[in-house]
């Protein structure tokens, strides 16, 4: 599901301000190996022996304790031992320089992470306001009705169902059909629509259109949300335009990722043709507030209602997605514009559910943190196609991501879904590796991934599609380089290949570059006390002396990357 989008109309303005800036780019282990990239530096693994080692050549890092006098230099330590290595940083030539110090845990285990004072940025007014303004509603906890509908759609809807013992023509005849009515008006069928809350909106069918297949897509609205000031035919039109329309959410969601439903594995299920995706714009939590709970997808109205005191009970026995209403017209433009990628962000879902749950098994459904990776990496393939002013990664994800609450959120563990906690936010976090990952690795690897039934563990599925076009790389491999270039701010300037959001373009999309040095940083007062599996920590220097010298404590299985800039 989708939470959040812009948290108020201040900051998606900050937002905007900031995109217009942004508009004017080795690893743990190892024995030495290069990579090169054309007109740029050469990255190199340093060897694991939890000593300071350079991880470029021809960049800013002259040896192992020497910075070349300009550029962005890249030093790595890394502790492949079972304890804690305490590691020299000694850098000269540094006089005046940042010193970034990036801790990456690249296991599973949570390490404990020694005392280490934690400096200031150089961060000026005018940026402490524009990072500032996004932070709202951060620190909240996400609302129990979504833990929910996660545990349902992975492994809830187990309880409900059984897998089918007959063939694929037997399935079709003994499916239990639903009908779906065709002689619906728009303007004049009512229908009421289960919430996933246990409560029943009254709605009205307010359009009814096709899309480039012939599938047909209603939109139903709330009638106590339906009117002047509220949701009138014009936003009715453009969310019709934008899911329905020729290139819109649902061609880009199934030209990536396939159907949307067909025959299952299952029983007790919606039958598998002919069904209209329903889009249902209702008030989900009527607090007179745009965004908090934008959008959502439950698997629950994929099942056949068998009446009054089931489980069934409150299926909707369709395909459907439902939108808040008040972030349509409370939220101006910046809801409009969130609303796009949520409708692609839920869908994924709805995919997602049919494709792992339902045809390849219940065994192969995401853990939440890929489950939602995953559907943030599809807003971030389709966002310059539905608004080629925005790009969900690059002006929400990953801003949040380096200034979530006033201290970033660089301490979310990428497998634990914490989601707008008080330290991290799993949003930020999970969806700017997404982006990572889709400008590393491009359309391929993303399909790959939606399609990776290699293992049955949402981590090895990861590191298969990984695999598969950077043979030499791993899920720990490709975190490290995110968190370097994130964490360290390198600049995309520094044309370190493997340590950057570059653009990238692929089968009709564009993915605008992101360059870490030009978003506001904000850090936490104190060091964490441990980090978690697979998450990181930055401490910083700033206006260095000419020879820099700390001592720090690395944790096993953990690379300290150290970026002079």
């Amino acid at each position: 599901m989708r939470v959040g989008g812009f948290k108020d109309l201040s900051a998606f303005a900050a937002v905007m301000t900031l995109t217009m800036a942004l508009s004017a780019c080795g690893g743990g282990g190892g024995s030495g190996s290069a990579s090169n990239t054309s007109n740029g530096p050469t990255v190199v693994s340093p060897v694991a022996d939890g000593q300071m080692h350079a991880a470029c050549t021809n960049c800013g890092a002259a040896d192992d304790q020497t910075y070349a006098g300009s550029g962005v230099g890249l030093w790595q330590a890394i502790d492949a031992s079972a304890q804690s290595d305490a590691v020299n940083v000694t850098l000269k030539n540094v006089a005046g320089r940042n010193v970034s110090l990036v801790f990456t845990n690249e296991g599973t285990t949570s390490q404990t992470l020694q005392p280490i004072t934690v400096s200031a940025s150089m961060i000026s007014a005018a940026d402490m306001s524009v990072s500032g303004s996004n932070l709202t509603s951060a620190g909240s906890t996400e609302p129990a009705r979504l833990k929910a509908i996660h545990e349902f759609n992975q492994h809830g809807w187990t309880s409900l169902t059984t897998r089918q013992a007959t063939s694929s023509a037997e399935m079709v005849a003994q499916t239990s059909l639903v009908g779906v009515a065709s002689s619906n008006v728009v303007g004049t069928t009512p229908r009421n629509f289960w919430l996933d809350d246990g409560t029943s909106r009254s709605t009205t069918l307010e359009a009814s259109s096709h899309t480039t297949d012939g599938t047909t897509v209603n939109i139903w609205v709330e009638n106590t949300e339906y009117g002047a000031g509220m949701i009138t035919p014009a936003i009715v039109q453009q969310l019709m335009q934008t899911y329905a329309g020729a290139g819109g959410v649902y061609d880009i969601d199934t030209g990536i990722g396939g159907p949307l439903w067909g025959q299952t594995l299952y029983t007790n299920m919606i039958a598998p043709t002919g069904q209209p995706i329903d889009l249902v714009v209702v008030n989900i939590k009527k607090d007179s507030t745009p965004f908090g709970i934008v959008g959502y997808f439950y698997g629950l109205n994929n099942f056949v209602n068998q009446g009054s005191g089931t489980s069934t009970a409150n299926s909707n026995q369709d395909l459907s997605l439902y939108l808040d209403s008040e972030t349509l017209y409370l939220g101006g433009s910046a809801g409009m514009q969130s609303m796009r990628t949520v409708m692609a962000h839920e869908t994924t879902h709805m995919q997602n559910f049919y494709r792992r749950d339902m045809v390849m098994g219940q065994q192969y459904a995401y853990d939440t943190w890929l489950e939602e990776m995953t559907a943030m990496m599809m807003e971030d393939w389709a966002s310059f196609n539905l608004d080629p002013t925005y790009n969900s990664v690059r002006d929400n994800r990953f801003l949040d991501f380096m200034n979530y609450n006033g201290h970033g959120s660089y301490g979310c563990g990428l497998t634990t879904w914490d989601p707008m906690g008080t330290t991290c936010d799993s949003y930020a976090t999970n969806g700017s590796f997404g982006g990572f990952l889709n400008r590393q690795l491009g359309l391929g690897f993303y399909k790959a991934l939606l399609n990776d039934k290699s293992s049955t563990d949402s981590l090895a599925v990861l590191t298969d599609a990984i695999h598969k076009y950077r043979s030499t790389s791993s899920v720990a491999q490709e975190l490290l380089h995110f968190t370097a270039a994130a964490d360290g701010q390198i600049p995309l300037s520094a044309n370190m290949a493997q340590y950057s959001f570059p653009a990238h373009s692929e089968g009709g999309f564009t993915l605008p570059a992101i360059d870490p040095s030009t978003v506001t940083r904000l850090l936490p007062a104190n060091s964490p006390t441990a980090l978690l599996g697979y998450s990181s920590s930055v401490v910083v220097r700033t206006n260095v002396p000419s020879t820099y010298q700390e001592t720090v404590n690395v944790p096993p299985g953990t690379t300290l990357t150290v970026v002079v800039q």
